[in-house]
């Protein structure tokens, strides 16, 4: 039998994964809702919810272009920061870093091959310290060119 606990912690812990690729609180309520409906009730503290719920909240964005992606402003400054990272790149932190995913499981949600997904999560973590998060207009705040090694900025003003 399930214990009360362990089912309020296997919900927290989706929905905060839902809002954290979605960036809207009812996105991921339906996002759980659908991880729930793809499982059974039994198997909700497992992981297959948890992927489950992923994969809908991941679906319900693409399906929704329109919608805002702009984080909650309740949360932290840091998390806030995860949303100026493209779409993409923010799935691959979240799958990877905040879930803990295996590279297998990340590249097979976000359709992408393990290289990719390693590629877009290496970029994501280069480029977080430099945006910033109370910009509105999720600029950088510094250029590509300055944050490269001085020798790395030589070969990058002449390839531009």
């Amino acid at each position: 039998m399930i214990g009360g606990n362990e089912v309020s912690r296997a919900l927290d812990g989706a929905f905060r994964a839902a809002l954290m690729l979605t960036g809207s609180t009812h996105a991921a309520e339906h996002a759980v809702l659908d991880g729930i409906a793809a499982t059974e009730f039994e198997s909700v503290v497992g992981d297959v919810f948890l992927l489950e719920t992923v994969k809908a909240a991941i679906q319900q964005r693409s399906e929704s272009p329109h919608q805002s992606e702009q984080p909650p402003s309740w949360l932290p400054l840091e998390l806030r920061r995860l949303f100026l990272l493209d779409p993409v790149s923010r799935d691959c932190f979240v799958l990877r870093i905040l879930l803990g995913l295996t590279p297998r499981a990340c590249s097979g949600i976000l359709q992408l091959t393990i290289e990719e997904a390693h590629q877009t999560l290496c970029a994501a973590l280069e480029a977080l310290p430099f945006l910033e998060a109370g910009n509105s207009s999720g600029t950088r705040s510094i250029p590509l060119e300055d944050r490269a090694r001085p020798d790395e900025q030589k070969r990058l003003r002449h390839e531009t």
